[in-house]
Order: C-alpha cells, then structure tokens, then sequence
C-alpha cells in the first residue's frame, strides 16, 4: 500500500538539497542566469539568481506534491509508482547542479544532458509499465479511458525502445534526437489504448 507521507519525507529532502549546493556558491553566480536551452545548448531564457536557487527547487517540490497526492483510489501500481516518485528528485539534482554549474561559467552540453534523462526516465517507466493494472490504468494514466493488457504491454515498449533510441541519439545530431521523441509521440497518440 502506497504511503504518501512516507514518500513525501523521503523524495521531498532530496529535491530541496541542492539549495545548500546553490547557497554555498551564491556569491559566485551571475545576477541573471540561464534556465533554459535550445538544441544547440546556447541559452534562450533567463531568470534572476535568488529565483534559480531557491525557486526552482520550490517549484518542483509542488509538482512532487501533485504527483504524490493526486488521488488514485483503491488501485495501485507499486513498481510504477516507485519509478514516478523518483522522476521529480533525479530530474531536480541534475538540472538544478547543471544549471548551477553553468551560472559558474562551465561549458555543458544540456541538449545531451537532457535527452539522457528523458531516455532513461523512458526506459524506467516503459520497463514497468506492462505491470500496471487496467482499473489503475483508467485513474492515473488515461482517465476516461480503460487501458487493456495488450495496450499497456504495447506502450511500455514503444518507451523502452523510444528510451534505447534516445541514449543511442546522444553520439549523434541533436535532430536525431527531435525526430525520435517526434515519432514516439505521434506512436503514442495514434495508439489503440482501449485493446484487451
């Protein structure tokens, strides 16, 4: 059985971490800072240090919150959830010390950065999706829409092959990359959720 509070104590620490990374270098950042990359990871959006220190951590702990607490009923999905109640804190750590480290003044390569994790987070979710009941189905994946076995099967292997195709598209052009998550979510869209 799911325990929100027992999930919130232990993902919740770890998303708002960081901020002791980002208050021991303040001093250093630059008063605006990068947030936001184009596929050729130059910076394309801008916001105020105190806001990347400590709002982005702030932000994501809200949407940790909706995450956990949207009501699922009785149904639950135990390894599937493991892996959404860690999307947010891994994603959290990574961007939040990239963006910091960039704000330093280090060169990285977001795009490649930001594709590994959508990869792996593919390859998480896919890999357990299948384990997933069609009565959960219908609450948390596609409400109004009871998912059959076969389409959840389905699913999880378009992420998990969708997951190997983005790691693999990290040694290529960013483009490889966008036409992979493109087709992924035209598959995903054009398929027959409702199937037995």
């Amino acid at each position: 059985m799911r325990n929100p509070k027992r999930i919130l104590a232990t993902t919740l620490p770890v998303i708002l971490a960081p901020i002791l990374y980002g208050l021991a270098v303040y001093s250093k950042l630059p008063a605006t800072m990068a947030i936001h990359w184009g596929v050729d990871s130059q910076p394309n959006g801008w916001a105020p240090r105190a806001f990347v220190v400590f709002g982005l951590p702030a932000l994501m702990a809200v949407f940790q919150l909706i995450t956990v607490l949207v009501p699922r009923g009785n149904q639950s999905a135990p390894r599937f959830e493991r892996v959404v109640n860690w999307v947010m804190p891994v994603l959290t750590v990574v961007l939040y010390v990239t963006t910091i480290q960039i704000g330093l003044g280090r060169q990285l390569d977001v795009w490649r950065i930001a594709t590994f994790l959508i990869g792996v987070m593919f390859l998480a979710m896919g890999n357990y999706i299948p384990t997933v009941s069609p009565e959960y189905s219908t609450r948390a994946l596609a409400p109004r829409r009871k998912m059959g076995r076969a389409a959840l099967r389905r699913l999880g292997r378009v992420m998990v092959v969708a997951g190997l195709l983005l790691l693999v598209s990290l040694f290529l052009r960013p483009a490889v990359s966008i036409v992979v998550l493109t087709v992924t979510g035209v598959a995903m869209l054009a398929m027959p959720l409702t199937a037995k």
